[in-house]
Order: structure tokens, then C-alpha cells, then sequence
């Protein structure tokens, strides 16, 4: 362009070029797209960002080179009105790129064609969807016009006499030996922004104002994700179900947040400004957007000092908390993603069927059947030691069966093999509750990379409470729920159930205040309550429901069982706070003398205690009153003198 801006000169072919490019670059009428359609609008949207993308570069490198200087250096043609593009159907907008009279800088003169064209497309943008077009220019740009060094910039780039391009250090892209020995990259003395000081801050100044509006927008979206976050789950625990397209509502904004939220960054490392905090201190759900796992705070529970802790003892600590952690016991390629895998088998077999079809049609036929027959005989082979795990699954009854279990599973490790585990935790053998929990630290260790297994096993224990709901009249299939909310309980105690999961079946069962969910609220508390309690994630959530069944026992007529079900599993989870017993302070001499007295001395030795006794010093009062005021001391000393 500036070889023919040279020869045509600019009557004949800048100034024209420069309408054209300036009117790709006008902000479309907002009135016309109010006129689309929703999927219209957001098609039109995406067309002209693409396009204005490519024409923002090139105006600014225009620009550069002296070619467009300004407005003023732009006239509209005669004929432009029957080209074949017009620009109702390019930008939803007929108008005229007019230089303005009045829009001079600092320096005055008229402002720069780029400077233009971004107070045009920032100026008025509070949606923010030009933030794009600014990274495009700020990365290509940021040395040349904002004087701001990016690390990891290529640097500006010149084209050579034979159309190789070459970077402003010497290297070159033309592929030959010379150009991998790079000279020493150029200081900033030898490589000046293109653009003066005073240039420099005026399109600072802009980039400014825009990035300040920016960071509000971000402020304001992350309140309005935390707060729909907070709504979909409060939804979630009253219906129990998961509605589509709130779930891909929130989705969409959260997509969008994070696309601003990349682009702002962009601009905040070219002006050197600082991003908004976006964390929100009162979303606790905001982490969880329906994933599994309860936050495990052991440090915070075990240093619950007053009341009944968390656990009954440390064994039952190390079992619930202590999980083996799979990565360093196995090959890390065994716990990658089943698609992944899948991916490199489809590679594999590629390869395999391209081999082949190298080969004579029979010895290909051949070879493949040996193929099929190997692989055949392969999974046989693990389908086989798949049985043999499972068969031993009733008897995982310790801690170093379970993780061994484990660890065993790994090496068999596909998505058949998942969903035989998956099915064979949920068949717990009747009358064997005592393997819910060694069930429960399997799936526990497993989950943490195999999230298919403990997704697989909630869901069903999730869905089963559910359907034993439904069917409440059946007074025979209270074992069965008795199973299945220990189960979950179990689980919980281990993380890998969901909040909102573990309070609808608190919830469902209290707005049904039945015998059957007393039970089963009781079972629940004494399971997990103390963990749901003392757990800090969990614990303003429990407290409410354990005040509101409280309320519910005293004001609704129930039997005598059930209200002392109740009193027992709340005591359970929630004791009263009792002051500690105060214990006596004993002098030295007071501990010596019970030493003596009561440890010590016995039907052998009980002479040499005597004698002992005897080389007191009676005549302090303390010692004497030690003696007369302890009638188990008289009675000793009694027993003592008459064995």
C-alpha cells in the first residue's frame, strides 16, 4: 500500500482506501441491531469483531509508515454509494467518515487515525465487547505506540528484498543455517517506539479510562455469578434436580467471565495496572458448581479441644482421613483419563490398520486375526483378574487390605472395569453393614483419579434414597433404607458427597416428620452429624438444621420412642457444654506421701515404707494434717502396722 500510495499518490487511491478502511471500522447503529434477532445479533457481533480485528492492524500499520496520517487524509468517492459493499450490510450503519475540526491534540494538529478509530469503538462500548480489538492492538502494538516492552515479544519484523521476514535482531525466518546464529537482541536505544512521548500518553490516557470501566464490569459480573451460583444451589436442595437451562445459564456467564477476565489481564500487564480481587469471601459454593467432595479441615477438627471431638479415637482418624495416595504407589499412566487412553489406543490401532495395509492382502488378514486373537485373550485375561478383585471385596475388612485393594485396581484400570467396581459397591451382601465403611475408603481412594467411581456410586445411593421416598408406605423395606443413608453417611465422613446432596435427604425427611425419617434423620446424625457439625464448610447449615428439628420435636405430637431417638442423636452430635472438673493442686510433699502410699507400698515392702513414713518431718502442721484429715491415709497406715 505504500508503494502504491507513492505512485498513485493520494487523490487517486489513499484517500479512498482510507473511507473504505474507516467505514469497516465504524460502530455499527445500535437502533439496526436492535432489529435482529437474538442469534442475529450475536452472528453480526462475531462477524465484526473477525473483521475489524484484521482492519485495526492495518490502519495502525498505515499509520506507522505515514500513509494514513489522519482524518483529514479521508475522502469519500463518488461512485462508493453502487459498490457492491455497502455499509448498511458490513456495519449496520450508513455513514460518513468526516474528519473533525475540532479534534486536535496537544501537538495542533489532528488526532492520529488510530487514535480516532479507538475513541470510536471505546468511547461509548459499556458492554465491553470491543475489549478484544484493544488485546489484538495492545499485543501487536504495545512497543511502538505505548513504549511498554511485553516479555516474550518477537519484536518488530522488516521484509527483505526476497520476501523473507526478518526480526528487528537479525534472525530470519528463512529456514537457512546463517539465520540460527542471532545476533545479540537490540536495546531499546537502537529500537525507539515508533511513536513520541506525547503520542504515547494520549493513547495511554484512553486504554485507561476504558481498563477502569473494565474492572468495575468484572467487579459487577463476579457478584452477579456468585449470587445465581448461591440461587442454583439453594434450588437444587429444595427440588433436588439440577434444571438445564439454569445450568447452562450459568455456564454461559461463567464462559464469558472468564474470556474478560483473560483479555483485561492482557491490558492490565500493558499499562501496568492492577486487577480487581474477583474472590468472594461469602460464596462457599462457589467452588463446588456441583462437583464432589466435602473440604477436609482435619487440622481444624482435631484441634477441637472442648466437647466431643470429630473421631472417638486416632484410629478412627488415620482411617477416614489417611488415604493412600495412588500416584506414588502406581505408574502415572494408569490413572490418566479413560479418554485419553482411548484417544492413544485409536493412534495405536491406526498405525496398526496403516502397517497392514502395507502388507499382501492374506498376510494382512492373518496378521489381523492374530491381533484379534491376542487381544481377545487379553481382556479374557483381565476380565478374569477384574472377578478375582472383586470376589475379594467382602473380605476388605482392615485399612491395609482396603488400600492394597486399591492399588491392585489400578493395574486393571479401564472403563469396564469402573463400571464393574461401580456396580459391585453398590451391592453391599445382606447383613453386612460393617463393610460400608471399608466400601466407602475404596471408592474414597479411587475417586481422587477415577471421579467416574464415586460420581457412579453417589448417584445411585443418591437416586435409591429417592426412590425408597416414593415408596414410604412399604414398611418392609426399612432395612433398606437404613443401608443406604448408613452408606451415604459413610461417604460423607470421607468427602466425596456433595453438601447439597447429604442436607435434601436431612431436608426431605424432616418436612416428612414420619417415624421412617425419624429414623433416618437419627441414623444420619449419629453417622455423620459431629462431621457435618465440626467441619467449618458445613457447620452455619447444620447448626440451622439441628435448631429447626429442635423446634420441630417440642411443637409436633410424636411418640415417646421417637422423641427420645431424637434427644440421643442430637446429645450425640452436639453435647451440652459442661464446665471442666477443677483439679485439686497438690503440694510436693502431698504427691511424695501418695506416692508412697498408694503406689509404692504393698504387703512386701510395706516396713520400708513405714520407715519412711516415720522420717517425715511431723512436726510441720502439714504434714500432720495430711494423715488426720485422710481417712484412707489412717486406714493404710492402719493395714500398715496390723498386715
Amino acid at each position: 500500500m505504500s508503494a502504491l500510495h507513492q505512485r498513485f499518490g493520494p487523490a487517486e487511491f489513499t484517500e479512498i482506501l482510507g473511507w473504505f478502511v474507516g467505514r469497516g471500522l465504524a460502530t455499527p447503529e445500535k437502533s439496526l441491531l436492535k432489529t435482529f434477532t437474538t442469534e442475529a445479533r450475536e452472528k453480526e457481533e462475531k462477524e465484526r469483531i473477525t473483521r475489524q480485528r484484521v482492519l485495526l492492524r492495518v490502519v495502525t500499520e498505515l499509520w506507522l509508515v505515514g500513509v494514513l496520517r489522519t482524518l483529514d487524509d479521508v475522502s469519500r468517492p463518488d461512485d462508493a454509494s453502487r459498490g457492491k459493499e455497502s455499509l448498511s450490510a458490513a456495519s449496520g450503519k450508513t455513514a460518513d467518515v468526516k474528519p473533525k475540526p475540532n479534534a486536535t491534540g496537544k501537538g495542533g494538529g489532528a488526532e492520529p487515525f488510530p487514535l480516532e478509530v479507538l475513541k470510536d469503538l471505546l468511547g461509548h462500548d459499556r458492554e465491553h465487547a470491543n475489549l478484544p480489538l484493544l488485546v489484538i492492538f495492545v499485543k501487536a502494538f504495545s512497543w511502538d505506540i505505548l513504549g511498554v516492552k511485553e516479555p516474550g515479544s518477537e519484536g518488530r519484523k522488516m521484509v527483505e528484498e526476497d520476501g523473507a521476514t526478518k526480526s528487528i535482531n537479525g534472525t530470519s525466518d528463512a529456514g537457512d543455517e546463517s539465520a540460527e546464529e542471532s545476533l545479540p537482541a537490540e536495546t531499546p536505544t537502537n529500537d525507539p517506539p515508533l511513536a513520541s512521548s506525547e503520542l504515547q500518553e494520549r493513547f495511554k490516557n484512553i486504554l485507561k479510562r476504558y481498563f477502569e470501566d473494565v474492572k468495575a464490569h468484572l467487579i459487577r459480573d463476579q457478584k452477579s455469578i456468585s449470587k445465581q451460583a448461591r440461587k442454583d444451589a439453594e434450588a437444587y436442595v429444595k427440588s433436588g434436580q439440577v434444571f438445564e437451562d439454569r445450568q447452562a445459564s450459568y455456564e454461559k456467564v461463567v464462559k464469558a467471565q472468564e474470556r474478560l477476565v483473560s483479555n483485561a489481564q492482557v491490558l492490565a500487564d500493558a499499562l501496568g495496572g492492577e486487577m480487581p480481587d474477583l474472590k468472594d469471601s461469602e460464596d462457599t459454593l462457589a467452588a463446588g458448581n456441583g462437583g464432589i467432595g466435602l473440604v477436609k479441615t482435619g487440622e481444624y477438627l482435631r484441634g477441637e479441644g472442648d466437647g466431643a471431638g470429630i473421631w472417638e479415637d486416632e484410629d478412627e482418624r488415620r482411617f477416614y482421613e489417611n488415604l493412600v495416595d495412588l500416584k506414588g504407589k502406581v505408574p502415572g499412566m494408569l490413572l490418566e483419563d479413560g479418554k485419553k487412553k482411548k484417544a492413544d489406543t485409536d493412534e495405536q490401532v491406526g498405525k496398526k490398520v496403516d502397517s497392514t495395509d502395507a502388507m499382501t492382502p492374506d498376510i494382512a488378514t492373518a496378521s489381523t486375526k492374530e491381533d484379534d486373537q491376542s487381544t481377545a485373550i487379553a481382556n479374557k485375561t483381565i476380565g478374569a483378574q477384574v472377578d478375582a478383585l472383586l470376589a475379594r471385596l467382602p473380605d476388605l475388612t482392615s485399612k491395609d487390605l482396603i488400600d492394597q485393594a486399591a492399588i491392585d485396581f489400578c493395574f486393571l484400570n479401564s472403563k469396564a472395569s469402573r463400571n464393574r467396581l461401580v456396580k459391585a459397591v453398590q451391592e453391599v451382601p445382606k447383613g453386612r453393614s460393617d463393610l460400608l465403611p471399608c466400601y466407602s475408603r475404596l471408592v474414597a481412594t479411587l475417586g481422587k483419579y477415577m471421579p467416574d467411581v464415586t460420581k457412579g456410586l453417589v448417584d445411585h445411593l443418591d437416586q435409591e434414597f429417592r426412590s425408597l421416598q416414593r415408596r414410604k408406605e412399604k414398611e418392609f423395606l426399612g432395612q433398606a433404607r437404613l443401608g443406604n443413608i448408613r452408606y451415604l453417611a459413610e461417604l460423607t465422613k470421607f468427602g466425596v458427597v456433595p453438601e447439597h446432596v447429604i442436607f435434601h435427604c436431612l431436608k426431605v425427611s424432616l418436612d416428612d416428620f414420619s417415624r421412617m425419617n425419624i429414623e433416618i434423620i437419627c441414623n444420619l446424625l449419629e453417622n455423620c452429624g459431629r462431621y457435618l457439625l465440626r467441619n467449618p464448610e458445613t457447620s452455619p447449615r447444620m447448626n440451622s438444621f439441628l435448631e429447626t428439628l429442635k423446634r420441630k420435636k417440642s411443637v409436633q405430637h410424636i411418640g415417646q420412642q421417637e422423641r427420645m431417638l431424637i434427644e440421643n442423636a442430637v446429645y450425640y452430635v452436639d453435647p451440652p457444654v459442661r464446665a471442666a472438673i477443677q483439679q485439686k493442686e497438690r503440694t510436693p510433699i502431698d504427691l511424695f506421701i501418695r506416692k508412697l502410699i498408694y503406689l509404692d507400698m504393698n504387703n512386701r515392702n510395706f516396713t520400708k515404707i513405714l520407715k519412711q513414713i516415720r522420717r517425715l518431718h511431723w512436726e510441720e502442721i502439714e504434714v500432720s494434717i495430711l494423715f488426720v484429715s485422710s481417712k484412707k491415709f489412717s486406714l493404710n497406715l492402719v493395714g500398715c502396722y496390723y498386715p
